[in-house]
């Protein structure tokens, strides 16, 4: 299994910085979408830009996605593509999959349907600003620091 290839399923906002993220760090990513303008967005940022149906388990085979080390299904408004995907890729026998959630009970359908890891985006993100925002986060500058000159 190669160690720094990623599987990321849904190339709209989050999905393409993800993508991008990743690839400028030295992972190799394989990029799939269901929209072949999401996937010409980033083709150019990613090693493998695709446009694939990921809920069909054979399409996902043709990217063989089990020599990647995790996949990342990050699609936004339609939860049942991502219930799917995500159930399609445990057919295939993917074990570390990361899957995106907008609530708390969409997270529970996820982990019940088999994600490893389940990301709240907004959730997280407000928390990770509350931190900047009383004294900075990892480097961030604390709200109004980054205004001083």
């Amino acid at each position: 299994m190669a160690q720094s290839r990623y599987l990321i399923i849904g190339l709209g906002r989050f999905g393409a910085a993800l993508a991008e993220s990743l690839a400028e760090q030295g992972a190799e990513v394989i990029a799939i979408d269901r929209d072949m303008a999401m996937v010409d967005a980033v083709k150019q940022k990613v090693a493998y830009a695709i446009e694939l149906d990921a809920t069909d388990p054979q399409a996902l085979l043709s990217v063989d996605p089990l020599k990647c080390r995790a996949a990342i299904v990050a699609i936004g408004e339609n939860f049942e593509a991502t219930v799917l995907t995500l159930a399609a890729l445990k057919e295939v026998g993917v074990r570390d999959i990361v899957a995106r959630s907008r609530s708390a009970r969409e997270s529970r359908i996820l982990q019940a349907v088999g994600a490893t890891q389940v990301i709240e985006l907004e959730f997280e993100m407000g928390r990770t600003f509350g931190k900047r925002l009383i004294g900075g986060a990892e480097g961030q500058p604390a709200l109004g620091q980054a205004l001083k000159t």
